[in-house]
């Protein structure tokens, strides 16, 4: 018996995978993953600088126009589950490369289109290649990292701001000398970058050396003892083919889940006390949901009003960013002038995102800083309604850098909530959330555009409104965690 325990022990130490070290190639893959988000983050947020040359080339009003920007930005986020699930089946490679190629033929499209309409299609088409390639970047630098994983996402995440930054004078640059449609051609061959970028996820490959050593001794030892083998050398072999499944996973480029049932080799946990009696639609439909990830709802509370608290987040910052150029340009501000404050928003949230990373590596409460930046979110939109440029620059920065922050110190909190092994899938539900929030921002904002006759003051309240009553549900999130069932996940994630 005491023979058998020390062959399960040794099997076990030698069949588990190795882990990746933090540097070497994940230097690269967060570099990569930096400068992926950079040009995703810069298509995604320079609408409003074509804002009001889709509006006079198509001659629609200020909902019809809006609806571009909310279809584009709404799809990057509703193609975050898809965008889990392919990643979890495919590697964080493969996924990156399909958003990249989607985003590329999305915008190339968008040069022969000859109505709204079919601007709705193509903007829809890069959302969902900006969606995946987004989600992708974001687990891969999390498969690398773990004891150094919030340093290197701020550093990756940060790439966000910097395409916020950078993109928007270029975008004008290119307006006025080529049109929004020579823009969209010059974007699609920058956008074709994110394929080779996403090229450098490389993924995870455990060594085969001690799978041979482990075939070797196994076999030794069968021929030393009685040739019969007993129950703890089964378990011991099941044991064994369980972890080639785990190096089976690792290859993905995806951590493995935990074996949650004795002897079993496929790592699944059985869904029903009694699977010979329970219902099989109801046996698949419970499958499904599992692995769509809607039971991390009902496990952690935090996550789901973290969902919730997105929502109302999106619609605020999507109608705030949104008309804040036009506004500009009503009381007089020059385009070029106005495009820069859409860079200085893009500094703010460069700082924000690496703020982020500072203010939570020196242990400060995450939620109780959180709701901080997001009420002072809430007055600088409130400084929007004085019509001075200065006024409108200094507003813009500190809107970008409590935006900034919490965009990054959301992806930290799922990861707190749910574990590394449901991170994917994780971020994939709360990008729907996300998204929900950012189809009805624009639409609600240009809806109060109409209804009050041009009236920009009026959606900034209302965005000022939204704000504050987020900061007030983020102090909730502490309350949380003493009365939900919790997720099991390793203590390097929190």
């Amino acid at each position: 018996m005491a023979k058998s325990s020390t062959l399960r022990t040794r099997r076990g130490a030698e069949a588990q995978p190795d882990s990746p070290k933090e540097g070497g190639w994940g230097i690269v893959v967060v570099i990569a993953a930096h400068l992926s988000l950079v040009i995703q983050y810069g298509l995604l947020r320079s609408g409003g600088v074509m804002y009001l040359s889709w509006k006079e080339d198509f001659d629609t009003n200020d909902k019809e126009t809006a609806a571009v920007q909310s279809i584009f930005s709404s799809m990057s986020c509703f193609s975050g589950l898809p965008a889990g699930v392919l990643t979890e089946r495919f590697g964080c490679r493969v996924s990156g490369m399909v958003g990249g190629i989607l985003t590329f033929i999305g915008l190339l499209c968008s040069y022969w289109v000859t109505d709204i309409y079919q601007l709705y299609i193509t903007v829809s088409i890069i959302g969902a290649g900006i969606g995946i390639g987004y989600s992708s970047a974001v687990v891969a630098v999390a498969i690398y990292f773990k004891r150094k994983y919030k340093i290197a996402h701020a550093i990756a995440i940060s790439g966000n701001g910097m395409g916020m930054m950078a993109t928007p004078p270029i975008f004008q640059f290119l307006l006025e000398n080529f049109g929004w449609r020579g823009t969209f051609l010059i974007a699609s061959a920058i956008a074709a970058n994110i394929v080779t970028l996403s090229a450098l996820f490389r993924p995870i490959r455990a060594t085969r050396k001690s799978r041979g050593n482990l075939h070797s001794k196994h076999q030794h030892l069968a021929v030393k003892e009685t040739g019969d083998m007993s129950n703890d050398d089964q378990n011991s072999e099941e044991n064994y083919r369980h972890s080639d499944d785990v190096l089976q996973l690792q290859t993905v480029g995806l951590p493995a889940e935990p074996d949650k049932t004795p002897n079993s080799s496929t790592g699944y946990a059985s869904l029903t006390t009694d699977s010979r009696n329970s219902n099989p639609i109801l046996k698949l439909l419970r499958r499904l949901a599992s692995s769509l990830g809607f039971h991390l709802f009902v496990k952690s509370y935090r996550f789901f009003l973290l969902c919730v608290i997105q929502v109302e987040f999106n619609i605020a910052y999507m109608g705030v960013s949104l008309y804040l150029v036009p506004c500009a340009q009503s009381v007089g501000v020059a385009p070029s002038s106005a495009a820069i404050l859409l860079s200085i928003l893009g500094v703010g949230s460069l700082l924000g995102r690496l703020g982020n990373g500072l203010l939570v590596s020196w242990k400060l409460s995450a939620e109780h800083v959180t709701a901080i930046l997001m009420a002072l979110a809430g007055s600088s939109v409130l400084l929007l309604n004085f019509e001075s440029y200065y006024i409108f620059a200094i507003a813009s920065f500190l809107h970008g850098f409590a935006t900034g922050f919490f965009y990054a110190i959301v992806i930290v909190l799922t990861r707190q909530f749910v574990g590394v092994r449901k991170l994917a899938v994780g971020l994939g539900l709360f990008q729907i959330f996300s998204g929900i929030g950012v189809i009805l921002g624009p639409l609600l904002a240009g809806w109060i555009l109409d209804l009050t006759g041009d009236s920009y003051q009026t959606v900034f309240y209302v965005g000022s409104a939204v704000y504050f009553i987020c900061a007030a549900q983020l102090l909730i999130l502490p309350l949380l965690r003493r009365v939900e069932p919790g997720i099991d996940i390793s203590p390097a994630d929190v």
